[in-house]
């Protein structure tokens, strides 16, 4: 199966089946603001910024992320974009569970915990140019090599990675961050809604699941993401919707069956309230 690659886009797709092929492409993640990134079945997702400048929160840091910065996002790193510059752009790599697997074969264990407590990484001023080949190998790579581009993929992946292994500080911490218990209870709700969010889009649910008030969780997700809970899980959503409709031929009552609504009209009420356009309008604008 061909890898697939998309242009710049102002969002990035999710994977919305299991898969053993990467998604990669580039976009401005113009439509990203203000909520926790969301990559569907992505294990693992690389970003590369290509240009401009982007300010943004990694498990509650705040950081700006630059042209050459490479952020490494696992499925429950909590990346928030809070606004970005008019010329930002990324590279984005989205790795499933299996790919993930044989990539991590050959790396050191010590990489793993570090990247989760370091998510972005910062290349050397010499190292910019090495990062711009590597990035024009991945793209031929894609593009140009049917029979062996598995292989060649997971290769050119290692050896970005062991890159950043070779450059990982001797001292690096050998345990993990802190956080709160208002952090922890943030963090629990994101992983539930990217687990669940296809059956469940009732906030009740969750705060079920987490053991709180639907009222408290809105306070908390209005602290440290400024969106009201159910905003977070249709921000969730969508995406998939808006994915299937650009990048698949599954008709309105195949994806409503698939993401789990009573019924076409209900998918079509639900996606016209969050978007503004039907599904049949935003699936001929897009393809």
């Amino acid at each position: 199966m061909a890898t697939p690659d998309i242009t710049l886009t102002d969002q990035i797709p999710v994977l919305t089946e299991e898969t053993d092929t990467l998604l990669t492409g580039e976009s401005t993640l113009a439509d990203h603001n203000g909520v926790p990134l969301t990559f569907g079945n992505a294990y693992l997702t690389l970003m590369i910024c290509r240009a401009g400048y982007a300010h943004m929160t990694l498990n509650f840091k705040s950081q700006v992320v630059r042209a050459g910065d490479i952020l490494v996002l696992a499925e429950d790193t909590i990346a928030l974009l809070k606004r970005r510059s008019r010329g930002f752009r990324v590279f984005f790599c989205l790795i499933p569970a299996s790919f993930s697997a044989e990539i991590a074969y050959v790396l050191p264990n010590p990489l793993f915990l570090f990247l989760h407590e370091y998510p972005r990484c910062i290349p050397l001023p010499e190292e910019k140019p090495l990062l711009t080949m590597w990035l024009a190998q991945m793209q031929d790579i894609t593009r140009n090599s049917p029979v062996y581009r598995h292989i060649m993929q997971r290769n050119h992946l290692q050896n970005l990675f062991l890159r950043i292994a070779e450059r990982m500080p001797p001292d690096a911490p050998a345990t993990t961050q802190k956080y709160s218990r208002k952090e922890a209870l943030c963090w629990r709700f994101w992983e539930l809604i990217c687990r669940h969010s296809r059956e469940h889009r009732d906030v009740q649910f969750y705060a079920r699941q987490l053991n709180i008030t639907p009222f408290y969780l809105s306070q908390l997700t209005g602290t440290f993401f400024s969106h009201s809970p159910k905003s977070l899980i249709n921000r969730r959503v969508v995406p998939e919707i808006k994915t299937l409709l650009r990048y698949s031929t599954l008709s309105a009552e195949q994806i409503a069956d698939k993401l789990h609504f009573n019924d076409p009209s209900y998918l079509c009420r639900y996606f016209r309230r969050e978007t503004g356009v039907s599904l049949t309008a935003y699936r001929r604008q897009h393809t």
